[in-house]
């Protein structure tokens, strides 16, 4: 497997700054056992599409290899934000020098190798493109938008 350039980071959603009490009351007090394993379920869904992505962009040719003394690197389309409702959307920070169209000129390849239905591209500034899962998802065992904990196979995180 090839080591992707650069992390994939997850950019946290703008919140208003918590005091130090309801910091710590919203960390322990009542359900937050319940929102740790909703955040640990995202977070993991997140992980899965962002390794899916990565293995779909190195099977279509969008990916960049790049040779170093220690090893060959891809350096792909980078997802920086995900939300698994219905439809399932995430944001992708394009590459310098790519365009959304070359997105679009692999569609069809892009949303084979992620097994959906299909894919639709919002171009949002010049490296940032929204792309929207249409069509039917595929079937059990597809793993990056399963409902919640314990619901298909899950990307083991070490």
């Amino acid at each position: 497997m090839y080591t992707p350039v650069t992390p994939h980071p997850v950019v946290p959603e703008a919140q208003q700054e918590r005091s130090g009490l309801a910091r710590l009351w919203y960390q322990l007090g009542p359900g937050s056992r319940r929102r740790q394993r909703l955040a640990r379920a995202e977070a993991q869904r997140l992980v899965a599409l962002q390794y899916r992505w990565q293995e779909a962009c190195l099977h279509v040719g969008l990916a960049l290899m790049i040779y170093t003394p220690s090893g060959v690197v891809a350096s792909v389309p980078r997802i920086v934000r995900a939300d698994f409702g219905d439809p399932v959307t995430f944001t992708v920070q394009l590459r310098p020098g790519q365009s959304a169209a070359d997105l679009l000129t692999a569609e069809k390849r892009l949303s084979r190798a992620l097994g959906v239905g299909g894919l639709r591209f919002v171009e949002r500034g010049d490296a940032w493109v929204i792309v929207e899962v249409t069509g039917p998802q595929g079937g059990a065992g597809q793993g990056f938008w399963d409902g919640g904990p314990g619901e298909g196979p899950r990307l083991r995180v070490a």
